[in-house]
């Protein structure tokens, strides 16, 4: 805790008269039955009093919570009565008692999660991660510390370096990410939505080209994929249609039968990628989706 967050912690708790000296020295002389003990020494003891109960008390309000998604998902119910998914891998840390009292509501995400925060007019929701930051009131929202990136499903999201930066606001189908030598977050403009693809358990295209729709399936399972062409020109090729995310294989299978193409899975791009858990084997064998039917859109 650094001195401003010390200062307003006094500030927030400081009732007058609560720690009275005065009160605390009598108490000292009480105990010690010594009526003519050096005013000094008992000054002392009773500041020392003082101090570790204020102390205690701090530590009591201040005492945070850590939970922790390990190999699957974990749904979390804050205080104040938010919800958070966690991705495999992530961890969230909060003051349960600040959470459900007066005053924003801070919590620390380190990897990725998907946030439901209940909306609170008067109690801004604040989400700090090791390179960026973000505030809202009341939104359905996903923040991804590895990217740097927040993805925005409704509401509006408030997105900087820090607290103290200049950033964007965020709105409903909006994405933005942390780019090197940028004063301000960058504003994706081709954001699918299939950033939370693993908190829906599906990928979803609606006209996107089925270049970018390799990308992302490529970054989620941490494979390369290979693209045969088969002699058809497919630069130009959009995608339309939902697949499950549990069954990489039937994705594939259903990209080579509605392009007439052949795609498959080569040596591992980059094994189990940012940190979280999916339902690929991190190996070097080939999966291949090869199935063959007639081109056109899904």
């Amino acid at each position: 805790m650094d001195r401003k967050d010390r200062l307003d912690f006094v500030l927030e708790h400081y009732r007058e008269n609560a720690l009275d000296t005065e009160k605390a020295l009598r108490s000292v002389r009480r105990r010690a039955n010594v009526p003519f003990l050096d005013w000094r020494i008992a000054a002392g003891v009773a500041a020392a009093m003082v101090l570790v109960a204020g102390l205690a008390f701090w530590g009591r309000s201040n005492s945070m919570t850590t939970i922790m998604a390990y190999d699957e998902p974990r749904e979390i119910q804050l205080p104040d009565g938010s919800l958070v998914s966690l991705a495999p891998g992530s961890e969230l840390t909060f003051n349960q008692k600040r959470l459900s009292g007066e005053g924003k509501r801070k919590v620390r995400l380190e990897g990725k999660a998907f946030f439901d925060v209940e909306h609170v007019e008067t109690r801004p929701f604040e989400i700090s991660t090791p390179e960026g930051f973000v505030r809202v009131l009341g939104t359905r929202f996903q923040v991804d510390d590895i990217k740097h990136e927040v993805y925005v499903l409704s509401g509006k999201v408030f997105f900087a370096k820090s607290a103290a930066d200049e950033g964007v606001v965020l709105a409903n189908g909006m994405s933005a990410s942390l780019v090197e030598g940028a004063a301000l977050p960058v504003v994706d403009e081709a954001a699918t939505g299939n950033q939370i693809a693993w908190k829906r358990g599906t990928f979803i295209y609606d006209g996107q080209p089925l270049s970018l729709a390799i990308e992302e399936l490529e970054e989620y399972y941490g494979k390369e994929i290979e693209v045969d062409d088969m002699g058809n020109d497919i630069s130009d090729a959009r995608i339309v249609g939902s697949f499950d995310v549990d069954s990489p294989k039937d994705v594939l299978s259903a990209i080579s039968e509605a392009f007439d193409i052949r795609v498959r899975f080569i040596i591992s791009k980059h094994c189990c990628p940012e940190k979280f858990y999916h339902k690929v084997s991190c190996t070097t064998e080939p999966l291949s989706g090869t199935i063959i039917g007639s081109s056109g859109l899904l």
